[in-house]
Order: C-alpha cells, then sequence, then structure tokens
C-alpha cells in the first residue's frame, strides 16, 4: 500500500529528512494502515523523528517566564518510573497506537485537563476517606476543581452519606442564594517534558483473542464456535485455551526516566494557598500511586520525584497514603517487595532481534501481569465455568469493560546489560562427552543435541551471516516490584460494570481480598513459572521475597475464601476445567544440584528432556509435550488431538520447569498439568506421570555428578555449523531488516551512493543507487533495507514498492539449523 497522494506531493515527503519531519503529521496523515506488522513499521518511522531540541528549549525558556507571572505559580518535577503512553485510542490513521503529541510542536506532553482529572480522582478515593471532617475536605475539592449543577452532584447532595452539600454565598445564611455553579480556583497546565523525550514502539501481546471477549466467531455446520468447538450459549464456550495465537499489538510509549514539568496556579491573586497546597499534594499524589495515561493497571505511566528535587514524597502525601492503606477496611491494599532473577531470562519489548533488543531485555510491568493472570486462572480453574471464570478474573484483571483491582508497578533496582546469547560459549560438549554421563549415555552423538542448545532451542539459531540470536538477561538482577489494589465489584454480567446505574450493585470485593488474589498469583509464578521465552524449561525463573508464609495450601484456601464470600461453587469439576487447573497438577519434582554454575544445571535439565524424548523417537505420542512437534520418519502410532489443537497447530508445553536457589546450589521443580486436548485427560495425565518419573530419576542421576568444566570443550559439529561469534556491541542487522543510514560523500567505482550504518559503523554500497531520490545529498539520514551483513562488510538496498509490500506480509518462524535441535522441536 502507498500514500494516495499526487506523485508530486509524494516526491515532496520522501524528499523530507527525518529532521524536517512533525511526528504528529506522520503518525495521523503518513502512516499507512495496516496489519500489526505494517503498523509496527509505520510507528517506528515516527520514532526515527529526532524532533529540534534546540526549539524545544527556546519554547521552554518561553513558557518558564509566562508562568512565572501567573498568580500564585508553582511547579515540580517527577521522572518516570516505566514506560508512558496516553491516548491510545485518538483519531488516526493507526488502531490503538497513537500517542498525545503537541499539535504545533509534535512532542509528548500531559494535558493539563488529564492531570486535573486524575488529581481529582486520588483527592476523592484516597485523600478524603482519611479526613476527620469529610464536609470540609469535599468543599476544599470543590473548591480546588469547581462544581456544576449536574445529576451526580444533586445525587451526592440527596445522599446522607455523602459530605457534599448546597454551596451558598453565605453558607451562614441559608436562604443565601445558591451557587449552583463555579470554576475551579486552581489552574492545572499542561506538563511539558524537560527535553525533547525518546519515543519507543512498545507492544503487548493478547494471549487469549478468543477467550477475553468471551463470543464466538464463525460457527460451523452444527452451530458450534469454530474457534472452540463449543455452542455459543453453552457454560464453558471460549475457554482460556494455550492453543490460541498470541496476537501483538504495536503502540508509541515514553522511555522510562523521562522527566516532566508540572505547573499550577492560582485563577486569581486572592485564591487561598492552602488550595494550592492542597492541589499540589493530589497531583503529587495520584501521579506516584496511580499513574498517569493508559495502560496504568500493567505498569504504565508510574512517576517519581525528580532526583534533585524532591527524593521523596511530602510528608503529608506519604501521610494520606499510609493511611489510605492501613486500618480494617483500607481503601488500597499494597505489596512492596523484590523480585530476583534466579536463571537467564530471554526477555523482549517490540525488537526481538538486532541492536534495539537488548535495550528492551528487560522484565516489563505487562509481561509479569500476565504470568500473574495466568496463575490466577490456574488457581480457580475448575471450580468455576469458564463464563464465570471470565467474570471473576475481569473484576480482579479487567478488562475492556472496566479497569482492574490491580496494579502492578515495576522498578529497574539492577539490571545489568543484556548480551547477545551465543549458546557455544555456555556449553559445548565434543562426541565423547554427548554420549557420557554427563549427555546421554550410550547415545550416538550425530544425533544428540547439547542440553542447553535442546532447552534453549530457536534463541540462537543459523549459520554465519543468517545467524539469528536473541538477547539474554543473566543474573543478577532485580526489580521493585509494587501490588496495589484495590476495592472492586463481581458482575455475572459483566455489562453491568460499565453501567452507572448499576456499577453499585455487583457484590463486594475488598482491596485486601483482591491483593490476596495477586499474592497467591505471585507466590505460584515465583514457586512454578517463569518469565520469557522458553519460560517452561526454566529460563526467567523468579524469587521474590517477603512471601513466606505462603503455600500452596494457603493459595487454594485463599482462592476458596474468595469463592464462598460470592457465593460462587467452591466444588472441583473436571466438566469445568478446560484450561489449566491446579486441581489437576501432578505432584512436583524436585532435585538439588550443589553445582556453582546456573548454565550447567540448565544444560542438564535439556540432556533429561531430551533423553526422555529420545525413547518416544519416531512415536506421535510425544506431541503429548506439546505442540507443533516435528516427528521423524519412519512415523509411528498415533495421535489425535482434541478440537481445536491440531497437530500442525498451537498448543504450549504442559510440562513447567522453576529453579530455586538452594544451599549455595540450586533446585530444580518440575511440574505437569495434564492437558484434555492431548490428546484427552486420562492419556495426558498418563503420559506426563510417567515423564516426570523418568525426568525426575535422570535428574537426580546427574545432580550426583561431579559439574563440568567451567569452560566449554570445542565442538567439531558446532565449529562447522556457527560463524564465531560477533564482538560485544551493536549485534549486526539481518539481510531484509530496515534500518537507519547515512549517506556519504565517498561513490563506489560507478559512481553509486555509499550509506554508513551508524550503529555498527559499517560502510557499504547501495546497490540500486538509481532508485535514491535525486533531491538527496551526503549527510542525509535515510531508512535502508539491508542486502548483506557480515562484521566486516555491509551493502544496502533503497526501499522499493515491492519492499513494502514483503514488509506487510506476516513472518515465517526462523529456521533453525541442526545443530540447535535436530527437526525442530522433538
Amino acid at each position: 500500500m502507498t500514500l494516495v497522494l499526487p506523485q508530486s506531493t509524494v516526491r515532496l515527503i520522501n524528499g523530507a529528512t527525518n529532521n524536517h519531519r512533525h511526528p504528529g503529521l506522520q503518525l495521523d496523515k503518513f502512516s499507512i494502515p495496516g496489519d500489526q506488522q505494517a503498523q509496527k513499521a509505520a510507528l517506528e518511522e515516527v520514532c526515527l523523528i529526532p524532533g529540534d531540541s534546540s526549539l524545544f528549549a527556546s519554547l521552554a525558556e518561553r513558557r518558564r517566564r509566562t508562568l512565572k507571572s501567573l498568580p500564585g505559580a508553582i511547579e515540580f518535577r517527577c521522572t518516570t518510573a516505566g514506560p508512558l503512553t496516553l491516548h491510545l485510542s485518538r483519531a488516526s490513521a493507526l488502531e490503538n497506537a497513537g500517542i498525545c503529541l503537541h499539535p504545533l510542536y509534535g512532542f509528548v506532553y500531559l494535558p493539563g485537563s488529564g492531570l486535573k482529572g486524575m488529581a481529582r480522582a486520588y483527592a476523592e478515593t484516597v485523600w478524603l476517606p482519611t479526613q476527620t471532617d469529610p464536609q470540609q475536605a469535599w468543599r476544599n475539592i470543590e473548591d480546588v476543581f469547581g462544581w456544576a449543577p449536574n445529576p451526580e452532584r444533586k445525587q451526592q447532595i440527596k445522599d446522607r452519606k455523602h459530605p457534599a452539600s448546597v454551596r451558598r454565598e453565605d453558607d451562614s445564611d441559608a436562604e443565601s442564594p445558591e451557587i449552583k455553579a463555579s470554576s475551579g480556583h486552581i489552574v492545572f497546565h499542561d506538563a511539558w517534558p524537560t527535553g525533547w523525550p525518546q519515543l519507543i514502539v512498545d507492544i503487548v501481546n493478547n494471549h487469549h483473542p478468543h477467550y477475553y471477549p468471551g463470543q464466538a466467531g464463525k460457527l460451523d455446520d452444527q452451530g458450534r464456535c469454530r474457534d472452540c468447538g463449543f455452542r455459543p450459549d453453552d457454560p464453558n464456550a471460549h475457554p482460556p485455551g494455550d492453543w490460541e495465537d498470541p496476537v501483538p499489538v504495536y503502540f508509541l510509549a515514553l522511555k522510562p526516566e523521562t522527566t516532566f514539568t508540572f505547573p499550577l496556579s492560582k485563577r486569581r491573586p486572592d485564591v487561598a494557598g492552602d488550595l494550592l497546597t492542597h492541589a499540589r499534594q493530589w497531583l503529587l499524589g495520584a501521579l506516584c500511586h496511580l499513574g498517569a495515561g493508559a495502560k496504568t493497571n500493567a505498569g504504565y505511566g508510574a512517576f517519581k520525584p525528580a532526583t534533585g528535587t524532591e527524593p521523596t514524597l511530602p510528608a503529608a502525601v506519604d501521610e494520606t497514603w499510609k493511611a489510605a492503606t492501613a486500618g480494617r477496611s483500607p481503601k488500597r491494599g499494597v505489596l512492596e517487595t523484590t523480585l530476583e532473577l534466579v536463571t537467564p531470562g530471554f526477555l523482549a519489548g517490540a525488537e526481538q532481534y538486532g541492536g534495539a533488543a537488548a535495550e528492551g531485555c528487560d522484565l516489563r510491568p505487562a509481561t509479569l501481569r500476565g504470568h500473574l493472570r495466568w496463575w490466577w486462572r490456574a488457581l480457580h480453574a475448575g471450580f468455576l465455568d469458564v463464563k464465570t471464570l471470565r467474570a471473576l478474573e475481569a473484576a480482579i484483571w479487567g478488562d475492556t469493560r472496566a479497569g482492574g483491582a490491580v496494579r502492578i508497578v515495576l522498578e529497574n533496582t539492577g539490571v545489568p546489560a543484556a548480551q547477545l546469547y551465543d549458546k557455544q560459549s555456555k556449553a559445548n560438549f565434543d562426541r565423547d562427552a554427548k554420549k557420557s554421563d554427563h549427555g546421554i549415555p550410550g547415545s550416538d552423538p550425530q544425533k544428540t543435541t547439547q542440553g542447553l542448545w535442546y532447552a534453549s532451542y530457536g534463541m540462537d539459531e543459523g549459520r554465519q551471516n543468517n545467524r539469528r540470536q536473541r538477547c539474554v538477561l543473566e543474573p543478577p538482577a532485580s526489580w521493585r516490584l509494587r501490588l496495589i489494589a484495590r476495592p472492586t465489584r463481581f458482575f455475572t454480567n459483566r455489562a453491568d460494570a460499565a453501567d452507572p446505574k448499576r456499577g453499585n450493585q455487583g457484590k463486594p470485593i475488598t482491596a485486601e481480598q483482591v491483593l490476596d488474589q495477586a499474592k497467591a498469583a505471585l507466590w505460584l509464578a515465583c514457586h512454578f513459572g517463569a518469565v520469557g521465552s522458553k519460560a517452561r524449561k526454566g529460563f526467567g525463573s523468579l524469587a521474590a521475597a517477603g512471601l513466606d508464609g505462603w503455600t500452596l495450601e494457603k493459595c487454594h484456601e485463599t482462592a476458596g475464601q474468595l469463592r464462598t464470600a460470592l457465593e460462587l461453587p467452591n466444588s472441583f469439576s473436571e466438566s469445568h476445567a478446560h484450561s489449566s487447573s491446579l486441581q489437576q497438577m501432578l505432584n512436583p519434582v524436585e532435585v538439588a544440584f550443589s553445582w556453582p554454575n546456573v548454565w550447567h544445571v540448565l544444560d542438564q535439565v535439556g540432556f533429561a528432556y531430551q533423553a526422555f524424548a529420545k525413547k518416544y523417537k519416531h512415536q506421535r505420542e510425544k506431541m503429548a509435550l506439546g505442540l507443533p512437534r516435528r516427528i521423524g520418519n519412519p512415523v509411528q502410532g498415533t495421535f489425535n488431538p482434541a478440537p481445536p489443537v491440531t497437530t500442525n497447530g498451537r498448543c504450549s508445553s504442559p510440562v513447567h520447569i522453576h529453579i530455586d536457589r538452594r544451599d549455595g546450589g540450586w533446585l530444580v521443580r518440575a511440574v505437569a498439568f495434564p492437558a484434555a486436548r492431548l490428546p484427552d485427560l486420562d492419556a495426558s495425565t498418563t503420559f506426563l506421570k510417567g515423564f516426570l518419573k523418568d525426568f525426575g530419576d535422570d535428574l537426580r542421576r546427574r545432580s550426583n555428578l561431579q559439574p563440568p568444566p567451567s569452560a566449554p570443550s570445542p565442538s567439531r559439529d558446532a565449529t562447522r555449523q556457527h560463524a564465531p561469534a560477533p564482538p560485544a556491541g551493536p549485534s549486526l542487522p539481518s539481510a531484509g531488516d530496515p534500518v537507519d543510514a547515512v549517506l556519504l560523500e565517498e561513490k563506489t567505482k560507478k559512481g553509486g551512493w555509499k550509506a554508513r550504518h551508524e550503529p555498527s559503523g559499517l560502510t557499504g554500497p547501495i546497490q540500486n543507487s538509481a532508485d535514491v531520490p535525486a533531491d538527496r545529498k551526503a549527510g542525509d539520514k535515510l531508512t535502508l533495507i539491508v542486502a548483506s551483513a557480515n562484521p566486516r562488510e555491509i551493502a544496502f538496498r533503497y526501499p522499493t514498492a515491492a519492499d513494502e509490500q514483503r514488509a506487510r506480509k506476516p513472518r515465517g518462524r526462523p529456521k533453525g539449523d541442526r545443530g540447535g535441535a535436530p527437526g525442530g522441536r522433538r
């Protein structure tokens, strides 16, 4: 798809360098809609626009002088503790991808109207309940924000429990004329960044696009949903299956550690100073405890006082929050803890490969939130039918009708730089070692994959210039985690949650009950689960402090108490368990290793897993370990998964491996969830019991061995199949990748253009130089397509219409070489 404009206009647009483009115009007028990959490419174009820093500095200074002339003007600074996004659903050519850009200058800012709204929300829901004189407190709120004769205020005045009252010109005289409306006495100005902020492309993955809406798509001839096989009116229709394909959604966000200035002023000079003080405290509290912008429950929009201005919150704000989170019926429940990375994790943001992937290789709040939802769901699955489970999950974690009752704030406290994963540098046995006790005894080394490579298949694959490496984050790494819970209500019919007239009719759930649900999910995730790619093989295991009193039994007890309080079923029914259920989870296998190196432990996990799979060589039966899975010829046996699962489709492994630190060593813990569709519950249970027994026995044998040498031995097989790992620093782009480059004065022998790839410093020719617009000149930055690249040289192509078409086609999965895992996942 191309711009539908006169050719002369298109040439003018294409001739404008990124330095001369306006981010807002690029986003709203020149971004071509398409699928999510096309949307990602369009958003990357917006992020490449650097903005005019000198212009911004001049504007900011002029604005500062203007604000100082206003009555009672004050300002404070806060810095984002995580990513920030807002106005995602604003009118734009792209779907749910926008951000609030200044209409004239194009930088991200926070509108004063939104800041005023969130400050009022904090004042009413957090500050007001802590006040000893609620009537006077409410008058202060109205004086700061104003009031109008709307139905909501009239209802508040009628409600004897609400502190609102009629405002009169002379409040001491009941006959005095009523003041029906008033503007607020405090002006909330737009918040500007302290410098031109850097936009990034961010991503959220909807892992259950069929379950969350709870609606049938196409029906088959028997009136059943094609996506799940249930009739639309069945209470178990649209279950949250591990067979659903994740749907990525790309959008714009700001990087963490972006500082904003928040100005306030009095509307008139005679406004009382304490109102300005209240407004400042409420806005600070809202920014630091509630968050700003969109996706605040997923950790976006978290702020902290800017370093060097106010390292901590003012005492009044801090005391208000403490009061709101204390007592028998707190308005907020809070857990503050530290998360620690125990095993290396393959984490990523919008980019999985290339130079940008290293920066995104971090634990994201949205990632953690998704895992908490999964384990919370496993806690209740089978006790409730799918429809009720969906409604209860929405009450706790949110849906499209109403926000969730749990907010996650995750702040990096000690995360090292991510590195390209080089599997050869971590474990690399020669042929004799592969058939030794540390490998798979008696196996054919030519048909045996290094254990670590087997477990991390797909993270470092390919040969030489086509090598694709994910970034890995290694311990020690830690994050400060805050789980903030608020009261909510359970609605059997979720449409009532968004209906103002019925919003108070749902069954109440206290903030303490909500927080206990989140704590249970966190304990389960840090005891049985992990995060990132290859999480179910033990990579990305986490540990959380402050949960010492929690056990599996306490998690079950906490879930049962909530169901009882809401008068929901509290007995398990196999007919309701259409997703992984803790009630069906097989007993854990635990094996302790006293070895010092966790990479060696992961290597042995991979060998033990592979050894079991080899027992089912050529057997379809091992598809019970997850799909898709290639079975080598001659294929034997049968395996007929229950719909909607197919042998060629996706279904995540029912085995979860977690690794904990234990007594100076490591504890490997493996659990399995029998899957009713792989191929049926009985067959899955029998197969997985056999897996856990053999896997556990093999790991125990291995744990009694001496650890292998720290330095991996060279492998002739690996040496043949892989080029040496690239040097530290930015990774090389792959052929076909779009990159930013700078045109050079130096030309090729035939007079063609040369360009330099800035991150790597490599220079090379543009093969189709004739397609480069004639108005381009040396020094211009432009987007090119990589034709080829290696550590010594690079070549480019100027993007053509055909490249744009290819970019919009979904990419297939990268193919691995036989050095990674023979024949794919086995």
